[in-house]
């Protein structure tokens, strides 16, 4: 076995991904699941960058799909460009956000995911400790376990729920992981292949976060396959701002993979 727990804990802060309370980005195949016409100035907005007016412009309409890619952006750009306070009461009105789209459809599992992303960005700029006292990494499980009640295959909620097990398991061992949590690497896996089967698989944002899933690992066979995803999305051609900052985060990954 590879000894990468620690130099992914050196890391993992100039990476911005502690996903042990499934800090997951969420990516551009995603925005297919948003039907309405009148969101295609939004979608456009957001593939070219300009984060705040396609907020604005998804803000104007009081649909399910409108208030899960309002709430999907703000969180994006708020983990993109945004710091400390500001980044925090973004998280919290993005969350806020997304709850207007579980009341709106209850039955939504991308309202679910949406929530499961906002509100574990949060805690990931409050801390972990601070996170798991006020429950939010328990809330995060909750949302992303409804989702994939809702929808098995889920792509999102399964790479989240991955990345949930994987963390765990890199923080605190497989065995207290799975005594306590209830992580396991099986589970993680389980997830991530059906992630790998899923048709928007290749997507930039998807390959990087399931790279970073197997990288948590900690296990020759993973670290092997992470660094083949990695390979294999920066051989690819970005298409959007958020594409470009994940292959400079790419970059920086398998620079630290042994």
């Amino acid at each position: 076995m590879a000894n990468f727990s620690k130099i992914v804990s050196s890391n993992i802060q100039h990476l911005s991904c502690k996903a042990f309370i499934v800090l997951v980005c969420f990516f551009l195949c995603t925005f297919s699941i948003f039907t309405n016409d009148n969101l295609d100035k939004a979608r456009n907005l957001f593939l070219e960058g300009k984060y705040e007016s396609a907020i604005e412009e998804a803000s104007k309409y009081n649909t399910v799909e409108a208030k899960i890619l309002e709430s999907r952006i703000l969180s994006i750009y708020t983990h993109f460009y945004l710091k400390d306070e500001d980044a925090e009461q973004n998280f919290l009105k993005s969350y806020d956000i997304a709850k207007v789209a579980i009341q709106i459809d209850p039955n939504n599992d991308n309202a679910y995911v949406e929530a499961a992303h906002s509100l574990g960005r949060y805690g990931q700029k409050i801390g972990i400790m601070a996170a798991i006292t006020k429950g939010i990494a328990d809330r995060v499980k909750r949302y992303l376990n409804k989702a994939l009640e809702i929808n098995p295959n889920n792509i999102l909620a399964n790479l989240s729920k991955g990345i949930w097990h994987a963390e765990i398991i890199n923080q605190a061992g497989k065995t207290l992981a799975k005594g306590v949590y209830g992580a396991k690497i099986d589970s993680a896996i389980m997830h991530f292949e059906k992630v790998k089967s899923h048709e928007s698989s290749d997507e930039i944002g998807v390959l990087y976060e399931l790279a970073y899933g197997y990288s948590l690992l900690n296990e020759d066979i993973y670290l092997n396959q992470s660094k083949a995803i990695l390979e294999k999305m920066l051989s690819m051609s970005p298409i959007s701002d958020m594409d470009n900052l994940y292959m400079k985060k790419g970059l920086m990954l398998l620079e630290i993979l042994p």
